[in-house]
């Protein structure tokens, strides 16, 4: 399931593009980038380019934008979460690019500047049948093929569309060579027989003019009398008379890969992708003599999806994890396009307001030294998992093993030495300058001034049994805590004090932003806040969730809680306040929920560290887009009993119609959520029947154009 954007039935929608591969590739749906893999971890399924202009589509809303012939790339705010599955440039102009996949379909025609919605369908989730194929011969005219086998076309671009004959369900890939003729990779009858079907009269009627033993699922043009299909075991066809007649072949001692798509430079040299049925990925096959004969190449360790070539000799590859590599010898030997570091990450560290650590499984650590828009290894000499890192500084670093061992470096990683802790076999490490390092845990703290050389436990009585096993500081205050326990010192070495928690409830993440302000997350995801070291604690009740699991402060009203779900879809959200949690506007970050969460306390560059290993960062609050505003009522605001119903209603704005709007009810503890769909005018209602007093609160993810908003918490009171 995709989340209608922002501008999901607007005309025009402004698509922002960030940043370039070399700083970071900007996500999809926020102002968040990623740095490792550095296209992004949303596998790439399509590629197209003219020129030295090239766009790239994927996964989870992905498109992103090269000049250089895939050199370097920046990524574009779509807001989008659906799959893209096609990119094709109208009539081969860089500035005419169209992006689709399932039921969504978006056009540029100021090279990815702005982006307008296709109406192939009436809306972006639930078409009866979603995308296929596309194929715009000219900048005008174009043609979309349905997994139904339903055909349309248009004449003005893409903002309407004429229904033509239908061609089989199952109908593969879609080529046009002129206005009006076009090619179709489609099945006969048979499991295993496939076809290719052409057009001379702009779809109106369809002519067999190719059988194959076996599906197709490709056909390309070469050049403009050369074309090329593709399919299972191996079969490609080929015609030198622009499509009139075809010659097939099989590529010798095929084993068992199916061939997915082919890209030519000229009539000679093509390469063709390939699946298989095993996790290993497939080859790509090239020929240099038109498909005489085949040899394999291997542009990426991960899958490659899609080939194209950028002029005779430059070629472009793209897959798996946000693979993207390029070739200047039409595809004989391959460089990647910046890095992705394997490893199971787990901890973060920053150090500085553009230095951060990460490490994981197997001893992995990586470090960044631009704010997390690139990441190079610089492990330690142990196979062991790191439990904990900390740092002072660009170069100074300590890894903590799982098994209470203690590395440091000082030349940023480079190199390591090892430490001896004594018996203590902490949970956590931290560097509180450029001596000071303090272990957390299992019981009490131990304190080094000699920066790790030498360490003795804390002796205050309220730390030495203490159950301890994180550590968060900031200016001015230092905080431990375990599952049931909190601890707060101004300078980590003396006048420890035991904060008290709120109703005695275990505890999930904590966040203290000085010796008296902070933040606890409990173990049932109430959120609180005190501002005078606990001894009086405020319930927050407008988060709208309970799957809140980490909290992240740089300062005492701006703030993060990461969170598994929004709505109905889960993913790598954040929720985020800009008024000490009275407000929260949802971020989504990437497709996988966020386990870390960092930020470099003065200065705002914040790190997030995903389950699928991805490593993001920010340097703008993850914010992308105008302000948004969302307001909420409730008619009638008091019951005198339960049962009858209460309107929640409201209206955001700006809004173009068709935006999902969360609205949250909180009864006795519990969170439960129902979808709104804004007007055009941006109203929206929902209907509840509150059993006793409820709090209810309205979010709305932001999306190319505009930052996310959410509400105040509103209470309904029920009974006298």
């Amino acid at each position: 399931m995709s989340f209608l954007s922002r501008s999901a039935f607007a005309v025009l929608a402004a698509l922002a593009v960030l940043s370039a591969a070399s700083a970071g590739v900007n996500t999809p749906q926020s102002g968040w980038y990623s740095g490792n893999p550095l296209l992004g971890p949303n596998t790439l399924r399509d590629v197209a380019c003219s020129g030295s202009t090239c766009y790239a589509a994927g996964h989870f809303g992905t498109l992103l934008k090269s000049t250089d012939a895939g050199a370097t790339w920046s990524g574009t705010v779509t807001g989008l979460t659906a799959d893209f599955s096609r990119v094709r440039l109208a009539g081969g102009s860089p500035q005419h690019v169209i992006v689709g996949g399932d039921c969504v379909l978006r056009r540029s025609d100021d090279g990815g500047g702005t982006f307008f919605r296709l109406p192939f369908t009436a809306r972006d989730t639930g078409c009866t049948a979603g995308l296929v194929s596309l194929s715009f011969p000219t900048d005008q005219v174009g043609y979309v093929l349905l997994a139904d086998g339903r055909v349309l076309s248009t004449a003005d671009g893409g903002r309407s569309f004429t229904g033509r004959t239908s061609l089989p369900g199952s109908s593969r890939d879609l080529v046009c060579t002129a206005e009006r003729t076009c090619f179709a990779a489609v099945p006969q009858l048979g499991p295993t027989a496939g076809a290719i079907m052409r057009t001379d009269d702009g779809g109106t009627s369809w002519t067999r003019v190719a059988e194959s033993s076996y599906l197709l699922d490709a056909v390309s043009r070469a050049d403009g009398q050369t074309l090329f299909a593709v399919g299972f075991l191996g079969t490609v066809l080929k015609s030198v008379d622009g499509g009139t007649t075809w010659a097939s072949t099989t590529i010798p001692d095929f084993l068992y890969y199916e061939l997915t798509g082919i890209s030519c430079g000229d009539a000679l040299h093509c390469l063709i992708t390939t699946r298989t049925q095993t996790p290993s990925p497939g080859p790509v096959y090239r020929t240099t003599d038109g498909g005489k004969t085949f040899t394999t190449v291997q542009p990426s360790n991960d899958a490659t999806r899609a080939v194209t070539f950028a002029n005779p000799t430059r070629t472009v590859a793209v897959g798996e994890h946000g693979s993207a590599e390029v070739s200047d010898d039409a595809g004989e030997s391959w460089a990647p396009v910046g890095s992705r570091i394997a490893g199971t990450f787990r901890v973060l560290t920053a150090t500085t307001p553009s230095v951060a650590y990460a490490g994981g499984a197997d001893g992995v650590v990586v470090r960044t030294a631009d704010a997390g828009r690139s990441w190079k290894s610089v492990n330690p000499p142990t196979g062991l998992g790191v439990a904990s890192l900390g740092g002072f500084g660009a170069d100074r670093l300590y890894v903590l093993a799982e098994d209470g061992s203690l590395l440091r470096s000082d030349n940023g990683g480079s190199s390591y030495r090892v430490l001896n802790p004594g018996a203590v076999h902490a949970r956590a490490v931290a560097a509180l300058d450029a001596y000071r390092v303090l272990l957390v845990g299992p019981r009490g703290l131990a304190k080094s001034r000699d920066a790790g050389e030498s360490f003795r436990p804390i002796q205050s009585a309220v730390v030495r049994r203490a159950a301890l096993s994180r550590i968060d500081f900031g200016a001015g205050v230092v905080a431990v805590f375990g599952t049931k326990i909190a601890l707060v010192s101004p300078n980590g070495e003396t006048g420890w004090k035991r904060v008290p928690i709120p109703g005695g409830r275990a505890i999930r993440d904590l966040d203290f932003t000085s010796i008296s302000a902070g933040y606890v997350l409990d173990s049932r995801g109430a959120l609180w806040r005190t501002r005078n070291a606990g001894r009086r604690w405020t319930k927050l009740t407008s988060l709208g969730t309970s799957t809140g699991y980490r909290l992240d402060f740089p300062n005492p009203r701006d703030g993060y809680l990461a969170v598994r779900w929004f709505g109905s879809v889960a993913g790598g959200y954040l929720l985020r306040t800009l008024d000490g949690g009275s407000t929260w506007h949802p971020q989504l970050v990437g497709p996988a929920p966020l386990a870390s969460l960092e930020s470099f306390n003065l200065d705002r560059v914040e790190y997030a560290l995903a389950e699928d290993d991805a490593l993001y960062g920010t340097d703008r609050g993850g914010d992308v887009g105008s302000p948004s505003t969302l307001a909420i009522s409730a008619q009638p605001r008091s019951l005198r009993r339960a049962g009858p119903a209460v309107v929640v209603s409201g209206r955001l704005s700006p809004a173009d119609g068709g935006e999902e709007i969360v609205v949250s009810q909180l009864v006795d503890g519990r969170w439960s959520q129902r979808l709104a769909t804004s007007a055009a005018n941006g109203t929206f209602a929902t209907r509840w029947r509150p059993r006793r007093n409820a709090v209810y609160v309205a979010q709305v993810l932001g999306d190319a154009s505009h930052v996310g908003a959410g509400t105040a918490a509103l209470t309904v009171r029920v009974g006298r």
